[in-house]
């Protein structure tokens, strides 16, 4: 991946802006991505509800933006940042590589809509990441 100091700085201004609201928008991006992509409910047999303000969701979704905020402290090593990440999802949940790229499009749009700072050079920068994020993370599936 190649991101560029501007790149970096932009991808980090978005991480400290969302970093007191990762239950918000962890919670709006994770339920989005339930109702437009309703085979990603697969993985969580055991919530009761897929809205945004379900529980259950809510502390997925924290978990979720949290892990983003804190790879993004990793920029030049994400490979090895995001290496037990990836062994879980590949070996222990088989989570479907291509969900991480409709979730990476979903948490775009939750962005978007959340931070009024989100220019076309941040969306660039962010899409690069979560390109990135998406990719180590399918790196372990088997």
């Amino acid at each position: 991946m190649v991101l560029s100091e501007a790149n970096k700085l932009a991808i980090q201004n978005v991480a400290a802006h969302i970093k007191s609201e990762t239950a918000i928008l962890g919670a709006d991006a994770l339920a989005r991505l339930f109702e437009i992509h309703h085979q990603t409910k697969t993985y969580f047999p055991s919530f009761k509800s897929y809205v945004a303000a379900d529980p259950k969701v809510i502390a997925h979704g924290t978990k979720v933006f949290e892990a983003l905020v804190k790879a993004t402290e990793h920029l030049d090593d994400l490979p090895h940042h995001l290496d037990k990440l990836a062994e879980k999802h590949g070996h222990e949940l088989l989570v479907d590589p291509h969900n991480f790229v409709l979730f990476s499009d979903i948490i775009v749009v939750t962005l978007a809509l959340h931070l009024p700072s989100f220019t076309p050079a941040t969306h660039t920068a962010i899409d690069k990441f979560l390109e990135e994020v998406a990719y180590q993370l399918s790196s372990m599936y088997r």
